[in-house]
Formats: structure tokens, sequence, C-alpha cells
């Protein structure tokens, strides 16, 4: 298998981090960026996770300590779990809720204004199941501007939700969420579109 091989359901290209891997026990990140994830772990466990709401400023800080791209005032929660700062963008207003986790092991960009509420999960990796040492495969994952988040939601590599889309609570998104549609189920599916009744 090659790079250009699997592909996700959405637009963004699923890619091999290393697939040399010797066997599905080897590790496919070299040793400065496992030594980066775990000193960025530690430090926010004991910097941050402590720190009340209104400390925001403080842990917005500590993330472009480690690479994060920050534009304007996002908001990020304390117990919000983030596996890789310096893939992260994250845009004015945008916001990641309680016990949310960007496990992002590709670019992760979170629009403005838009909302990751709690224990959603955007995953940014998962694994070719058709190799036996189970290569790590990674996709970028990007949150739409205006766009919404639900409650335990699972969005997958590669995939984008576009700008004010919504997916619903425990929702499933394998492919891309058009702008303004509301997705939800697992696997989600469309099931409405969305509108302010306040500018109708």
């Amino acid at each position: 298998m090659n790079d250009s091989a699997p592909t996700p359901s959405g637009s963004g290209r699923l890619r091999l981090k290393d697939p040399r891997q010797a066997d599905a026990y080897t590790s496919p990140w070299p040793l400065r960026e496992r030594l980066g994830m775990a000193l960025f772990a530690l430090t926010w466990n004991l910097a941050c996770r402590w720190t009340p709401g209104p400390l925001n400023a403080w842990r917005l800080l500590v993330l472009r300590i480690f690479g994060c791209r920050i534009e304007g005032r996002p908001y990020v929660a304390r117990t919000c779990r983030i596996r890789t700062p310096w893939l992260l963008e994250l845009r004015h207003r945008s916001c990641l809720g309680p016990e949310s986790e960007v496990y992002n092991l590709d670019r992760c960009v979170l629009g403005e204004r838009c909302t990751v509420a709690q224990q959603a999960y955007l995953c940014g990796g998962s694994h070719d199941f058709g190799l036996r040492t189970l290569p790590l495969l990674v996709g970028p994952v990007e949150i739409g501007a205006d766009a919404f988040v639900g409650v335990r939601a699972v969005v997958m590599p590669g995939v984008s939700i576009g700008e004010g889309g919504v997916a619903g609570a425990a929702a499933v998104v394998t492919r891309d969420v058009p702008p303004w549609t509301v997705v939800a189920g697992s696997p989600a599916r469309p099931v409405g579109t969305r509108r302010f009744r306040d500018e109708d």
C-alpha cells in the first residue's frame, strides 16, 4: 500500500503516517514528537486542568507556547484534551467544551464562532485494518464557522463540517457535512437544514 491508497468518505485525504512500521506495536512517531506530546500533556495537567473558566487566557497562552495557532479569543475548557497543539488552529470565538477531545494527529481547524460541545471527539487518526501491522492513518478535521458539534458526537478523520453545519448529539460523522446542514445518527445522515428563526 502506498500513500495515495487510503481515502476517507469526506474530501480530506487520509495518509499513512509510516507505512514502514515493523509491527503493530512500533510507534509511527519520531522520538521528538512523542516527547513533545508527553511534555504538553504533563504541562496541561499541571498548569491548566485545575484552572477556573475565567482563566481562559492562561490556557491559550500555554497552547501558544506549544505551537497552537490562535486568532482572536477562542475558548478552551480546562478539561478539554488536545493531543497535538502544534497541529491545531483556533479562530475567534471558537469553543472547545468540557471533556471534549481533539485527537489531532493531522491538522485540525476550528472556524470562527464554532462550538465543540462537551465530550465531543474530533478524531484525526485511525488504522489500516487490511494490514497486519495496522499502520496509522491520519487525516485533517475542519469545523467551519458557526458550526456546532453536539455532545458526544464523533467527527472522523478527513471530514469537514461546513459553515453553520450541525452534528447532533452522539452522531458519528464519517462524511463531509455541507454548509447549514443538520446531521444525526450513526453513521450521520442529513435530517434538516439549519435556519435562524430570528432572521426569517
